[in-house]
């Protein structure tokens, strides 16, 4: 058990070091961020009728931002396929489930890691009111972050080519979240798009995150956080299952 617990810590390890390689992504990302609060939300919330929307905004694109850097792993095991690394780490004296949870886990948290400079930044701009509120929503992140990194990874594990990755991967960002509370309200959605945000993970995180601030939240947090477990399980098992199985016969295939 210990040989497998080093194992583990080892393949995290190594996903969180890979950040290093994305300091120019990284650096964008986060200007990325800083802009769409500081003008475009700031613009907006002169425009909208919702109370201090500015806080609001900031709150559900730092979720956002969280998704998108979440599913970056997706591009790192199909360029790692696609060099023959995946080759590689199968001849370590790894076991391949250690290995494939590794991932996993390595995913979801170098994308927590990732977004801490918008996550402070956030946190100095709203305030924070009740620190163990804040770390209760922060859990809520973090079952996100894990989902959404088994989402990627179940996505890479179907399809074979990089450029269906990216078109496919494109596609579930336009909808996703435009379809959630990231942006606006329940309240002023249209009935048939509310309906569908209900059942989208990224209006509980933001929901959970804004109410972990003190901000008005329409969503109930217990329910919030039940969906986002049930979500990071869902994703993480099935991104591991397939992932298993394209490494079926020692190689991606």
């Amino acid at each position: 058990m210990r040989r497998y617990i080093d194992h583990l810590l080892l393949v995290v390890e190594r996903d969180l070091r890979m950040i290093m390689q994305y300091k120019l992504f990284l650096i964008l990302r986060w200007l990325w961020f800083f802009m769409q609060v500081v003008i475009f939300g700031l613009a907006i919330s002169y425009l909208v009728v919702v109370s201090n929307y500015i806080n609001y905004y900031a709150a559900g694109i730092y979720v956002a931002t969280l998704y998108s850097t979440s599913m970056f792993i997706a591009f790192d095991i199909q360029e790692e396929a696609e060099h023959g690394v995946v080759d590689y780490l199968l001849s370590l004296p790894i076991d391949r489930r250690v290995l494939i949870v590794g991932r996993a886990v390595g995913g979801g948290l170098r994308s927590i890691l990732a977004t801490l400079p918008p996550l402070i930044f956030v946190l100095v701009m709203i305030g924070v009111r009740d620190i163990l509120t804040l770390l209760s929503a922060s859990i809520g992140l973090v079952l996100l972050s894990f989902g959404v990194a088994g989402l990627a990874i179940t996505i890479v594990s179907i399809l074979k080519s990089g450029d269906k990755v990216d078109i496919l991967l494109g596609a579930i960002d336009a909808f996703i979240i435009r379809l959630s509370t990231v942006f606006y309200p329940r309240a002023f959605m249209p009935p048939y798009y509310s309906a569908v945000s209900v059942l989208n993970p990224l209006t509980h995180a933001s929901d959970l995150f804004r109410w972990g601030l003190g901000l008005p939240s329409e969503g109930d947090p217990i329910f919030a956080m039940f969906i986002l477990l049930a979500f990071m399980l869902a994703m993480t098992s099935t991104g591991i299952l397939l992932y298993e199985r394209r490494m079926e016969g020692g190689g991606w295939t």
